[in-house]
């Protein structure tokens, strides 16, 4: 029977395979290293949008988060979906005593969506719902329901985003608000780093346990620590005397000129007490980093990005493709329905809406926006990077420009050989690269100046070079750029992917992660070795 099932089902087991294999082909490639911008990205982002088309939520922070996701993905405020958030903000504190018992979600959502959109036109409502949500803080510090005399860690993350926002929009936030949010934060953290949800108040900063400890309480609960250390100005750098020999166009601007990112000053927290809890905090997620979170992934991951994104500000870090973004990618292509929803705890409306923001962070954006960069690391708003060094830096029609290093690029190519350029390292790290001549003959000659650079110059030459091939899209630049990925520094190595990327026209890479491992390395060089030898079977590569 066996056999003759077999025999007579081939044909049918055939055709399951043919469409099989045509499901797989159709199918998109997963997502690796592939940062908020890419195609890949792009693609989910849009499938969401044409669902959320669609979609409504009873909630008033639900239609503020399906706005937000149309705002942030570049809509304009008079797209429907982000009109109707407006207008249901308009609407929604004219009776306050209608509110639900968990309005503290939709209260902080509201003034994020309010001041995201367009902060001036919006500043007087803002300054309602703020009013409204300073009201509903309970004693102990957090927000949670009017019911239970804990405050709950999940209803207090939005508002904290809130303040946040506001305070940094130049809305009258008082410090004892903060103070007083940040102190429940601080007592309400368990003694191995994360939150529960009930927060469990000692009334001191002596820890005892927590109860439904879950990546998603951990992450709201980290995130809002962060935003709350910001407030209070645990994340200000002396820089004023560096900011002040800047060109005009790279000061902040605000009203009356003066910075538009704005601190409290505490009086009563204690900026040691927030270290450690920031630091335990991020110790927690090392240990137990997840992908999900039960029953409500969506809702988590969002809080994640906050989280990631805050943290990103405190330690003056912006990694364009880090390894969470990546997994948390790659994870929501995979999930995705055909239709462009997610299924999550809450709406589909909603878990659609969280992922959308995360894909696009969302979070990073707000504090481009608000903060602008950091000056002292070189990074602008918009993500435009500026050298560590700017004292080279000049302005020219409002636009900053940084100033070209004097002499012909065969000056500089003999000085860079020598390792006599005074300003090498200053080079190395600028946004500026060599322009090689025009004449192919000359051409020529300094791009095999460089790639004898590569094998044998110093960090900064090595350096200099691979960014200077890395932007010439000649194949034969190729072998030497592998070369380059056997570079003990890891800058190097990541440029001369970058160049790989730019020859092949393959822009999403062979997959090597941003902080790779030696192994990585190995499994990226193989990679682009087999690329190379597709197109040119007879090469040979310096190793």
């Amino acid at each position: 029977m066996t056999v003759c099932c077999l025999t007579h089902g081939r044909p049918q087991i055939m055709w399951l395979l043919v469409v099989l294999s045509l499901a797989m082909l159709a199918s998109p490639p997963p997502v690796q290293a592939a940062p908020p911008t890419s195609a890949q990205v792009s693609a989910i982002v849009e499938r969401a949008l044409k669902y959320l088309e669609t979609q409504d939520d009873d909630r008033l922070g639900g239609k503020c988060l399906i706005g937000l996701s149309f705002f942030k993905a570049g809509r304009s405020v008079s797209h429907p979906k982000v009109a109707a958030a407006q207008a249901a903000c308009a609407i929604g504190l004219n009776d306050p005593s209608t509110l639900p018992d968990n309005c503290a979600y939709s209260l902080g959502l509201a003034i994020v969506f309010l001041l995201e959109t367009d902060a001036t036109k919006n500043r007087a409502l803002a300054e309602r719902y703020v009013a409204e949500l300073l009201k509903r803080q309970k004693p102990a510090g957090g927000w949670g329901y009017s019911t239970y005399e804990t405050c709950d860690t999940s209803q207090t993350q939005y508002p904290t985003l809130g303040l946040w926002l506001a305070l940094n929009n130049g809305i009258d936030v008082p410090v004892t608000a903060i103070e007083k949010a940040c102190g429940w934060l601080l007592r309400t953290q368990d003694p191995y780093g994360a939150w529960g949800y009930q927060g469990n108040d000692p009334g001191s900063f002596q820890r005892v346990a927590q109860n439904e400890i879950r990546p998603a309480l951990a992450a709201a609960g980290l995130g809002s620590m962060y935003i709350c250390a910001d407030m209070l100005g645990l994340n200000e750098v002396e820089q004023t005397t560096e900011e002040e020999k800047l060109p005009a166009a790279l000061h902040r601007v605000g009203e009356e000129q003066k910075p538009k990112r704005r601190r409290v000053v505490s009086r009563s927290i204690d900026h040691s007490l927030i270290r450690r809890s920031l630091t335990d905090g991020n110790r927690w997620f090392v240990a137990n980093f997840a992908l999900e979170s039960a029953n409500y992934t969506h809702y988590y991951l969002y809080a994640l990005e906050r989280y990631q994104s805050f943290r990103e500000l405190s330690e003056k870090v912006l990694d364009p493709s880090p390894k969470w973004y990546n997994a948390v990618a790659e994870l929501l292509q995979k999930t995705q329905d055909m239709e462009g929803f997610w299924e999550g705890g809450d709406t589909r409306a909603v878990a659609t809406s969280f992922s959308v923001l995360v894909l696009l962070r969302s979070s990073q954006k707000t504090i481009g926006k608000v903060v602008g960069g950091d000056l002292g690391k070189g990074v602008l708003l918009g993500g435009m990077g500026l050298p560590a060094n700017t004292s080279n830096l000049s302005e020219r029609d409002g636009k900053v420009i940084e100033t070209p290093l004097a002499g012909t690029i065969d000056e500089l190519l003999a000085l860079i050989e020598k390792s006599n350029l005074p300003d090498l390292d200053q080079l190395a790290t600028s946004v500026q690269t060599l322009k090689l001549d025009g004449d192919i003959t000359k051409r020529s000659g300094q791009i095999a100046r460089l790639r004898a650079l590569v094998t044998k110059g110093s960090f900064e030459a090595r350096l200099v070079a691979v960014k200077a091939l890395s932007r010439v899209r000649e194949l034969d630049n190729a072998p030497i750029l592998v070369f380059a990925l056997t570079d003990p520094d890891l800058q190097i190595v990541r440029e001369a992917d970058k160049g790989l990327r730019f020859i092949s026209r393959k822009f999403e890479g062979v997959g090597l992660p941003p902080e790779p491992k030696p192994q990585d390395v190995k499994v990226a060089i193989a990679a682009w070795k087999a690329w190379y030898l597709s197109i040119r079977p007879s090469a040979e590569f310096l190793d």
